[in-house]
């Protein structure tokens, strides 16, 4: 293994940073644990998901490369192995924020307790507590296990040269993305849609796999970006790799726009009162500019900026928008939790500050821990000389 691998560090002044920032989070939601708990729940909530769902992305991006035989990223692909290092405290956070939910936050608890609803029937086996909590623990135990083999296998591979864990890894992958569209949708019905149980949208689950996937790609590429300025891959990460990965990111930001969009005009043409209650909330007072704010931020941005080849290849506009995109996803989340508690005004203060910080903190250091554990890229891999003799 190589040295310098072992000692991948951030810069200390970051490090420092970014120490900091974690710790403000966990004192802040501690402290509003007791002063306003349901504000430092929801703050919980928000950063397990944006955390879990940043490792699930990158899980996802991982599975595709190896399934559809992708050697053009094998260079890269150390990266988002490493947000994967956000899994495990993205879990423990959501556990956290799923015990303290189903002990009295959880509004679909007063369906189970025997209020009438003309689906009670079906609610109170669904959202028994014991079986939630089962389908919760079902669908972590299955993103750590493949994370977790998926990652091991890459290792090996380093350590053996045996071609034979790639192969295991196309097999792994092909299995995680069956598993991954099932569970990803079980949580979001469950962990997001169940925060109003009284609407449904049978496309949620698309739309909200759709915003951890762009957030994961944003991500990789301001890391990229970031690793290349101090002088890591900027022999093996060309302006090639960084155009595919632009692509990929209009790509899919055109698609996240595609679902909002039929998501709220089928709601909105249908104009059925179980459905247009969810818009209704997110479209009236203070809440109107965020939810405008969404579309602009998470599409209108990075689809005039990246339009152009040349700003596909361009590192500055990529790292802009790439960052662009990851406080879109954070905004999005807000979006879809807080108004279910908050109807009329968006609350913003300490509480929705520290939780913030402590996603950002927990997710560099995270990520750094993680990318210090093996070679800055799969050396024995066999696609490497594809992916370093990449062209468009």
């Amino acid at each position: 293994m190589n040295p310098q691998a072992r000692t991948f560090e951030l810069p200390e002044r970051f490090r420092t940073l970014t120490t900091v920032f974690a710790v403000i989070g966990g004192a802040g939601l501690l402290l509003g644990a007791v002063l306003a708990p349901e504000r430092a729940w929801l703050n919980l909530l928000l950063g397990g998901h944006y955390l879990l769902g940043l490792a699930l992305g990158a899980l996802f991006f991982l599975a595709i490369t190896y399934v559809s035989g992708a050697g053009w990223c094998v260079v890269l692909r150390r990266v988002p192995e490493a947000l994967t290092g956000t899994l495990p405290v993205g879990t423990l956070i959501m556990v956290a924020a799923l015990l303290i939910g189903v002990s009295g936050l959880f509004p679909w608890l007063e369906l189970t307790g025997g209020a009438e609803h003309h689906d009670v029937g079906f609610k109170t086996v669904w959202f028994g507590v014991p079986f939630f909590l089962a389908r919760a623990a079902i669908c972590l135990v299955i993103w750590l296990g493949f994370a977790r083999a998926i990652i091991a296998n890459s290792r090996k591979q380093d350590e053996d040269g045996d071609d034979d864990h790639t192969r295991n890894n196309i097999k792994l992958s092909a299995g995680f993305l069956v598993l991954f569209a099932l569970s990803v949708s079980v949580a979001s019905f469950d962990w997001v849609m169940s925060l109003e149980p009284d609407w449904y949208s049978t496309i949620f689950a698309i739309y909200y796999f759709s915003g951890i996937f762009v957030n994961a790609l944003a991500t990789i590429l301001v890391l990229l970006v970031w690793l290349r300025w101090r002088g890591i891959l900027v022999d093996m990460v060309t302006e090639e790799h960084l155009h595919d990965l632009g692509k990929l990111l209009f790509g899919f930001t055109t698609f996240w726009m595609y679902i909002w969009f039929s998501q709220y005009m089928l709601i909105w043409y249908a104009n059925l009162s179980e459905e247009v209650v969810y818009f209704v909330k997110r479209t009236s007072g203070a809440w109107e500019p965020l939810f405008l704010a969404n579309m602009v931020v998470n599409w209108v941005v990075p689809f005039f900026f990246l339009l152009s080849r040349g700003a596909k290849r361009n590192e500055r506009v990529l790292f802009r928008v790439g960052v662009v995109l990851m406080i879109g996803h954070w905004l999005d989340l807000y979006i879809m939790i807080f108004p279910s508690f908050s109807p009329t005004t968006p609350p913003f203060g300490l509480w929705e500050v520290a939780g913030a910080l402590g996603t950002i903190g927990i997710l560099f250091l995270a990520f750094a821990w993680q990318f210090g554990k093996a070679e800055y890229f799969p050396k024995r891999d066999p696609f490497l000389a594809e992916s370093r003799h990449h062209h468009q």
